[in-house]
């Protein structure tokens, strides 16, 4: 029996509801949810003695239940004429003291301040169902209407699935009088119970009637925390904890489920105290049934970019070692304080288990798996703005007992490490026993500038190896600084390289000099610019360089591409490269997307500008790295035994440079393909 219309806007139709209650006889229909989930909303704001109105009753058991246990003085309204006569046929008798009206709530004829309550539940739903000037012009009738009937200090309940556009015209409409609004979290599945198909969660909306005052302050509140009630600064951080408690309901409907193998959940825990998220957890499933059904992974602060932890497939590799059924991975986020891994799982204990697969036993022991008890620390150095960027954070994060790393992340996106250095510590203090843990910050620090944060910077740097020969003055240009490790590296470990970097972001230069000791001199220089007309311009002039390096973040992720922006591979650009280029010069690209697709187009259009074509595809991250010569590939740079031998005299330069340098080109470089 098709009991839904087949227009949304027939809910505010009569004669829709006629139909639907013809067909639906006398059984009860609960659009959101029965009494024993709604009773405690209901009580708390409804005494018996209360005359309440119930706008848009339809056939719901609501009103007989609320009837039956003490809240007698109801009056029930619809506009449907069918369901007035079943509801008051149906409890004449039983329920003498309840009535039933047809009314239609937008022209009530009730004096005013009549009823100490307005029990709304679905009917504002039902009417809301776009914001289409008239249907809003209608809802606001309905409100009018509601208000005038209400008494002060009464209290309209609206219980709603809260959808954007029905949230937004409710709250604008009602903190415009100044009215305070409370919103509960209905739960309309006991815990446990599984729900056949996929639901909204259920919202009660608490709204009194006060007289308007001036300059009073606007209460909002919440209650997200069980039984607690918070108070919010401002209206505007409402819509926010609504989206969170929709989407975590959604979530833990698919979990009910074993999720396929391609497809990960993600979800995040706030604390009362805070806006941002104290937890980052994902769920991972095996696609095979395993006897350990359920574990939490702790990530230590810090590792959370790792490729093990931050990407599908490492995360799929790290559930497939650790043999749980399902593993959820926890990352702390930034701006929280976490005592130690004890007082994490006393933490998350009770709210992982609502994230457990239906076969694991309830009362079951969850194991907290992590990486040794280090659960690493993180200290901030500075935060700015940037017109360009937006807020960005430079943080030292000790990892591993010890190590010391300085990252620069971007808060548009806080889970991408934009440059790390590693730190020296250089303080004169005591040195700490091995395994005691730090007090506070580091001491005196330096950068290490023998260190590479990414296997993709080491494959940039292991470009020089294909020019004709190192034994010469090599010039070079490089788009996008960053911390401005790779330049600084190449700077101080090949003196044959002078360099020009070009960023565009002018805080990015500022952040790279003050906070990861990039230094210019003669052979290194950096340009506040735009990459493309600054090349552009060197073309123009008649200049020509050995290198052009080009690695620079796309702002713009809607094409797929992360690196570089879609303008620097476009072919009239790709053919300013190949002028810049001397004639056995080079250009490096460092390629970033996640659609194999994307990436395969653009080496092709790179191929069909460029006589060479050859690349080092990274496995573990999503780069690879391009390598694009006007010179044949049959030059003798490009030949298999020369680059070998070229690529182990680097790494003995490189190591005669920094002893401690995690930089090993030939391995690295041994993975290089030329395209045919």
């Amino acid at each position: 029996m098709d009991l839904l219309p087949t227009s949304h806007t027939e809910f505010s139709q009569p004669d829709y509801w006629d139909r639907f209650f013809v067909k639906r006889g006398t059984i009860p229909f609960e659009w959101y949810g029965e009494y024993p989930q709604l009773h405690s909303v209901i009580h708390r704001y409804i005494t018996p003695s209360n005359s309440v109105l119930v706008v848009g009753c339809g056939n719901s058991a609501l009103s007989e239940n609320m009837y039956d246990n003490g809240l007698q003085n109801l009056v029930n309204i619809d506009i449907s004429e069918v369901v007035i006569r079943q509801m008051t046929e149906r409890h004449k008798l039983k329920r003498p003291n309840m009535t039933f009206e047809k009314v239609d709530v937008t022209q009530m004829s009730y004096p005013d301040g009549h009823f100490h309550a307005v029990l709304d539940k679905g009917t504002l739903d039902a009417l809301l169902v776009s914001e289409e000037a008239d249907v809003v012009g209608n809802v606001h009738m309905m409100f009018s209407q509601i208000s005038r009937c209400l008494r002060f200090g009464g209290r309209y309940i609206v219980i709603s699935l809260l959808q954007d556009h029905v949230q937004r015209i409710l709250l604008d409409y009602y903190t415009q009088l100044g009215w305070p609004v409370r919103i509960h979290r209905i739960q309309t599945v006991s815990e446990g119970e599984q729900q056949s198909s996929l639901s909204m969660p259920v919202f009660a909306v608490v709204i009194t009637k006060l007289k308007s005052m001036p300059n009073m302050q606007q209460i909002v509140e919440v209650c997200r925390f069980e039984d607690r009630i918070d108070r919010l600064e401002d209206i505007k951080y409402l819509s926010a904890i609504v989206k969170d408690m929709q989407y975590y309901h959604i979530v833990r409907q698919q979990l009910s489920r074993c999720l396929p193998g391609d497809h990960q959940v993600s979800l995040e825990l706030h604390t009362k105290d805070s806006l941002t998220p104290r937890y980052s957890l994902t769920v991972v499933d095996s696609p095979n049934i395993l006897e350990n059904k359920f574990a939490i992974f702790i990530v230590p602060q810090g590792r959370e970019t790792e490729w093990l932890f931050s990407t599908d497939k490492g995360r799929l590799h790290l559930q497939d070692s650790a043999g749980f059924q399902r593993l959820v991975v926890v990352s702390l986020n930034r701006g929280h304080d976490y005592e130690n891994l004890d007082a994490i799982k006393a933490e998350l204990s009770n709210k992982v288990m609502e994230l457990a697969p239906k076969d694991c036993p309830p009362r079951s022991q969850i194991p907290f798996l992590s990486i040794g008890e280090d659960l690493g620390k993180r200290y901030a150095v500075a935060q700015g703005h940037s017109d360009i960027s937006g807020d960005y954070l430079v943080e030292d994060v000790e990892l591993n007992g010890g190590q010391l790393f300085r990252r620069l992340v971007f808060l548009a996106n806080k889970n991408v490490v934009q440059s790390e250095a590693r730190l020296i510590e250089i303080c004169k203090k005591k040195k700490r026993r091995q395994n005691k843990e730090r007090d506070g910050p580091p001491g005196k620090v330096e950068i290490d500038k023998g260190y590479l944060s990414s296997d993709y910077i080491v494959a940039m740097v292991g470009g020089l190896g294909l020019l004709s020969t190192l034994d010469q003055p090599i010039s070079g240009v490089l788009v996008g600084l960053g911390g401005g490790a790779f330049p600084s590296f190449l700077h101080s470990t090949f003196p044959q390289v002078t360099l020009e970097a070009v960023e565009l972001d002018p805080s990015v230069v500022d952040i790279a000099q003050s906070w990861f000791d990039l230094k210019q001199d003669e052979r290194l220089k950096v340009h506040v610019a735009d990459g493309l007309n600054f090349l552009t311009e060197l073309v123009a002039s008649g200049q020509t360089r050995d290198l052009v390096f080009l690695d620079v973040d796309s702002k713009d992720h809607s094409v797929g591409l992360s690196c570089p922006p879609l303008a620097f591979v476009e072919l009239e650009f790709l053919n300013i490269i190949s002028k810049l280029l001397k004639e056995n010069g080079l250009f490096i690209l460092n390629l970033a997307s996640r659609d194999d697709s994307i990436k395969q187009d653009i080496i092709k259009r790179i191929h069909s500008v460029f006589s060479t074509c050859a690349c080092v595809h990274l496995e573990e991250d999503i780069n690879t790295i391009v390598y694009a010569s006007n010179t044949p590939v049959s030059c003798p740079a490009f030949d298999l035994q020369n680059r070998t031998t070229v690529f182990e005299a680097m790494d003995n330069m490189i190591k005669s440079s920094w002893k401690q340098t995690n930089v090993e080109v030939a391995d690295l470089m041994a993975t290089l393909k030329f395209l045919e």
